[in-house]
């Protein structure tokens, strides 16, 4: 058996992107662990949080200061975590004290947040509770009460007994200060699904892509070893079933005793998404994502911290979910950007992911219709295993037709419409007589790309980020898609005063007034 620890190395909640030594005194020597959350003296701010992030037997420095306690807020990280935020910090250029705070929810970071509790209502020994409906027989509603807790002997709220028994509270008071009901406080969760109406779903009769896919990733789940390639690149078409997959997978390591993360790129796809996996695995699931209220965030953390669920579903930061038995990481739509942090630590949320799929050996999908070309040359190298999904689930449904056009050649035609093919136009007339809609899509907002002036070669810049600003009709604004600098659009050349100004390329306002004209 090891020793217990002398000195503990410990993390402050401080941008000093360094640790301190702390003396670990014999009363708390046999619990304390990696990853705890303390309370220690520094300096003349007085006692301050910080978590473990090693031990050691000696120490440079002679007098060292104790640690005070162990937090009483139960928040502890694993000790892959810790590894984890120390890759980030090292990779990404940044304090360990900010990755490290990148792993916790502010709401549990502050510790200002704390567990929701409710007071429960129960009888008092069965003998006591008869004898006083046997004196106090005339009494219909204390009695009514005690007949309804004594069939609920593990307890009801307030809402739950006063409707059941159709009495008031101040009933219910007289009966606590008679003794003959007992209080006890208990935790009660802030439930972000709370009115959902979810319905159970099965797992559904595989296509033979999935099944050859499934096959493959069950494989790779039971026969993992932290030498080996741990990453899946599922490359399937859209509607495909890859979600499918997924869950079917996640059944599998539920059934193994794992645990599983699922990230996708988007707030806004995670109900959506919460509602397909609950549905198939019910309270088992928890959401993580900054769109929760501070008390929702507190009790879904908490719910995996302690084990209470099995499976986090959420963006970006529900990576950092505290299991320690994690054997999946699911990363959907692994190419798109919002999985990259614009603020330190700058981090991408998929490379991070299998980082943590090889520190904790847990097997790491990443899902795409159009896979990231990072991925796709791991892939293609042998560095991931690959799997491909090529039809759609349902046969019925059937790919969209893809037609790419040479402007170059279009141009030439007579009656050419700037900007447009005449295939697109005959193609939106054709939806137009048969009622039904279409839909433009144009990556580049505004009137033009930019405004200059063919008699001196003068182009509207922004001064602060040096690329051309771009023209606005609507507004007469020439306006930085940058760092939003804006200014009027002027009517002459600033430089040579020639008005010969010309508006250059398009975005969706020119569009729009062009489809105005034809449409």
């Amino acid at each position: 058996m090891k020793n217990p620890p002398k000195i503990a190395k410990v993390l402050l909640d401080l941008s000093l992107d360094r640790s301190f030594d702390y003396a670990v005194p014999s009363a708390i020597a046999k619990e304390i662990r990696i990853g705890m959350h303390v309370t220690v003296p520094f300096g003349s701010t007085g006692e301050r949080a910080a978590f473990v992030v090693g031990f050691a037997e000696a120490s440079p420095y002679p007098e060292l200061k104790a640690i005070s306690s162990i937090c009483q807020d139960n928040t502890s990280l694993p000790d892959s975590l810790i590894r984890l935020s120390e890759r980030m910090a090292d990779y990404y250029c940044c304090a360990r004290e900010t990755a490290i705070r990148n792993l916790l929810p502010g709401a549990v970071r502050s510790g200002k947040v704390k567990q929701k509790t409710e007071t429960w209502y129960f009888p008092a020994d069965r003998d006591t509770v008869m004898r006083y409906m046997l004196d106090n027989a005339r009494s219909k509603g204390r009695c009514a009460l005690l007949k309804v807790l004594l069939r609920n002997t593990r307890g009801m709220s307030a809402e739950q007994l006063l409707r059941e028994a159709g009495c008031s509270m101040g009933i219910l008071k007289k009966l606590i200060s008679e003794k003959v009901v007992v209080t006890e406080e208990r935790g009660v969760d802030r439930d972000p699904f709370k009115g959902a109406d979810i319905l159970p779903t099965q797992p559904q009769e595989p296509s033979p892509e999935q099944a050859a896919a499934l096959d493959l990733i069950r494989n790779k789940l039971r026969n993992r070893k932290p030498e080996e390639s741990h990453v899946v690149l599922l490359h399937g078409v859209t509607g495909s079933g890859k979600t499918e997959v997924y869950l079917q997978t996640i059944a599998e390591v539920l059934k193994e005793g794992g645990e599983a993360i699922v990230l996708v790129p988007e707030i806004s796809l995670t109900p959506q998404t919460v509602e397909r996996f609950r549905a198939r695995f019910g309270d088992q699931v928890s959401v993580l994502h900054s769109g929760l209220s501070d008390g929702e965030r507190y009790d879904e953390w908490m719910k995996v911290q302690n084990g209470r669920v099995k499976i986090a579903v959420g963006a970006r930061s529900a990576l950092f979910a505290p299991f320690r038995h994690l054997a999946l990481i699911v990363v959907d739509e692994e190419h798109d950007s919002s999985y990259k942090q614009s603020e330190a630590p700058r981090y991408n949320a998929r490379d991070i992911a299998v980082v943590r799929g090889k520190f904790e050996n847990a097997l790491v999908i990443l899902g795409s219709a159009t896979p990231s070309v990072e991925s796709y040359y791991n892939a293609s190298t042998g560095k991931y295993a690959l799997v491909q999904l090529t039809r759609r689930h349902d046969p019925s449904i059937l790919m969209p037709e893809v037609t790419i056009t040479d402007m170059r050649l279009e141009s030439d035609e007579e009656g050419h419409i700037p900007f447009f093919s005449k295939g697109l136009i005959d193609a939106v007339w054709n939806r137009i007589r048969r009622g039904e809609q279409s839909i433009i899509f144009l990556n580049r907002r505004g009137f033009a790309r930019q405004l200059s002036c063919p008699a001196c070669g003068y182009i509207a810049m922004c001064q602060e980020c040096s690329v051309a600003l771009t023209y606005h009709k609507r507004s007469e604004t020439l306006t930085c898609h940058f760092c939003g600098a804006a200014m009027s659009a002027p009517e002459v050349c600033p430089l040579c005063g020639s008005h010969e100004i010309r508006y250059q390329g398009n975005g969706t306002e020119r569009i729009e007034n062009t489809f105005k004209e034809i449409f």
